[in-house]
């Protein structure tokens, strides 16, 4: 029987054919969507087909239904063979370049006869896609830019796919009465953007029926290997997961070993030896008597080196072995520490939640305040914000923060800064507003100079209080567009305009290493979830881990500002020129 990845990967090639083949938008957007939902469900969809509970999943209604019955059935799907006698199947590869897409694949193949990713790489070499109209040598750039981006992409998942599908064992396995410590290691216990496997660190009364239980669980598609102590398994979202049990008191030994990373391990034995010890897995050995020291908490490693605990998020030898010798470890954000979200939408743009459900949800999860940050009118959108359909929001702002006890919406906007360097609501607009979000959405492949010359508008404007997702970047589709970090950092530290770490696991923009560089000169960042419905602030998690990452303290970022604080701050002009 086809496997959930199998199915998803028959949808997926439908519905890019669909959008090569300018069918509706929301035809193929509805195969992409239940093609996703496929992927990511950790049940058997060849069992819900059996027993006909299709449509009772998220995305997948009577058509689709049909569709996946009939891919479970045969192992293929009419629909798709009948696309492939139109077009050739290599062209859905070619299409999935970043610098390419839909229209450039089918433009290429019915102009210059392109339908293999070897023979795309060819044209953007010898001048033929540089000679199409309309294109020219940048676009020929990109294109081999993204052919090295997808040979480079390997088999390293998102973090937000991986986690939650690592929690859910990780709960199942601390219910079962054999468990006694279960916790997650490597690196999606540091929480790194992206993930190969998964390793778990266990200890339990019984190993072999820990294990054996495991094996059976019923997200597991394969067992790969098992024994009394390990056990390997793959999901049937394609993940790889390793269980190890180990005794207890070498519990924290093996949890550190496998928390990794492997340059903070070797750093760690290095210092060990210059102490006159070793230390592995197997335990911290003095080496001049041979004395063991087992260690069943994680602690208790770090202790016998002379350091202090360093947090899984930071162990990638940047200084922090170095920093725990001294004392000197930074008191890492947390998820208490933020009070609000400054960035996330509503249904005056393209969210699904009306601004009062998107307040409500934020207080139900401790939060004081949100900024509704809808996109402006450049975006292409119905619904985008014009001068005077945000004259209209700011009267639902008001009725909404007169309903809500304790709680406070400011209002804002994410205002694109377009092609051409003007921001994409007048002055008049933006003195109107708490709090302006200044994001980039288009002409991604414009040269530094222009990219920077749109972040300098938008920073020296006096109502610009933070660029969202500074880099453009999405994390396995999408390269950063041309922008210089070091000289957007300095702008933000002279201007007072924060930089945001957006939450959403496809973006954690900025990165880590930009957020700390940004610390280190001074300037202010947010951490904003960039919600489009109410569930979508429980990804602030990354956001918050990608700071942890960063070196990033609470002071550093302006939502661990009480509501009053907020208040205060946002009443006095940001520097840079004045109003």
């Amino acid at each position: 029987m086809p496997t959930n990845a199998e199915i998803a990967t028959i949808l997926e090639t439908l519905a890019e054919l669909m959008e090569l083949d300018e069918v509706n938008k929301f035809k193929f957007i509805a195969v992409q969507n239940a093609a996703r939902r496929v992927a990511e469900s950790n049940f058997s969809i060849e069992s819900r087909a059996a027993d006909g509970t299709l449509t009772e999943i998220p995305d997948i209604g009577k058509s689709i239904a049909a569709k996946i019955e009939e891919i479970v059935a045969t192992g293929k799907l009419g629909e798709l063979e009948e696309y492939f006698q139109k077009y050739p199947p290599s062209l859905v590869e070619i299409e999935r370049v970043q610098g390419v897409g839909p229209r450039t694949a089918r433009r290429v193949w019915e102009e210059l006869g392109i339908s293999t990713m070897a023979e795309l790489e060819a044209a953007a070499r010898d001048g033929s896609i540089a000679g199409l109209a309309g294109m020219g040598k940048k676009s020929a750039e990109n294109i081999l830019k993204g052919i090295r981006r997808l040979e480079a992409r390997g088999n390293r998942l998102l973090l937000g796919e991986v986690l939650p599908v690592a929690e859910e064992i990780l709960d199942i396995l601390k219910q079962m009465p054999e468990a006694r410590n279960v916790t997650c290691a490597g690196s999606a216990r540091r929480m790194k953007e992206t993930v190969k496997d998964v390793d778990i660190i266990a200890t339990a009364t019984d190993p072999e029926a820990l294990t054996g239980a495991f094996s059976q669980l019923p997200l597991v598609e394969e067992v790969i290997g098992s024994g009394p102590t390990k056990c390997s398994i793959r999901t049937h979202t394609g993940l790889q997961i390793d269980l190890r049990v180990v005794p207890d008191a070498l519990y924290g030994n093996l949890l550190q070993h496998f928390t990794g990373s492997k340059e903070h391990n070797v750093a760690l034995r290095e210092l060990a030896i210059s102490k006159g010890m070793k230390v592995s897995e197997y335990g911290v050995e003095d080496t001049a008597s041979g004395m063991v020291h087992e260690c069943d908490m994680e602690d208790n490693v770090y202790q016998l080196l002379g350091l202090e605990y360093i947090a899984p998020e930071l162990r990638e030898n940047n200084g922090e072995i170095e920093a725990a010798a001294t004392g000197s470890l930074p008191r890492l954000i947390e998820p208490g520490d933020l009070k609000g979200d400054l960035h996330l939408h509503s249904d005056w743009s393209d969210g699904h939640a009306s601004i009062m459900e998107m307040a409500l949800a934020a207080k139900k999860r401790g939060f004081k305040y949100i900024a509704v940050s809808d996109h402006t009118q450049s975006m292409g959108m119905v619904r985008g914000l014009t001068p005077e359909r945000l004259e209209k929001q700011l009267e639902e702002i008001a009725r909404v923060n007169d309903e809500l006890d304790g709680f406070r919406v400011f209002a804002s906007a994410e205002v694109d800064v377009r092609s051409d360097g003007v921001l994409d609501l007048p002055d008049e607009s933006l003195a109107r507003l708490d709090f302006v979000t200044v994001s980039i959405h288009s002409g991604f492949n414009q040269d530094k100079q222009q990219i920077m010359e749109r972040m300098r508008v938008a920073m020296e404007n006096p109502y610009v209080r933070a660029i969202g997702h500074p880099t453009g970047r999405l994390i396995n589709r999408r390269d950063p567009y041309e922008v210089d970090m070091e000289a957007i950092i300095a702008m933000a530290a002279r201007t007072g305009t924060a930089l945001e770490i957006n939450s959403h696991f496809q973006r954690l923009d900025l990165n880590d290493r930009h957020a700390r560089a940004a610390q280190a000169a001074g300037a202010k960042l947010v951490i904003n979830s960039d919600a489009h419905r109410p569930g979508h602030l429980d990804l602030l998690r990354y956001g918050i881990a990608t700071a942890r990452r960063g070196w990033i303290e609470p002071g550093t970022v302006l939502n661990t500002l009480s509501a009053a604080g907020m208040k205060n701050m946002l009443a006095k002009p940001k520097k840079g020129r004045a109003k």
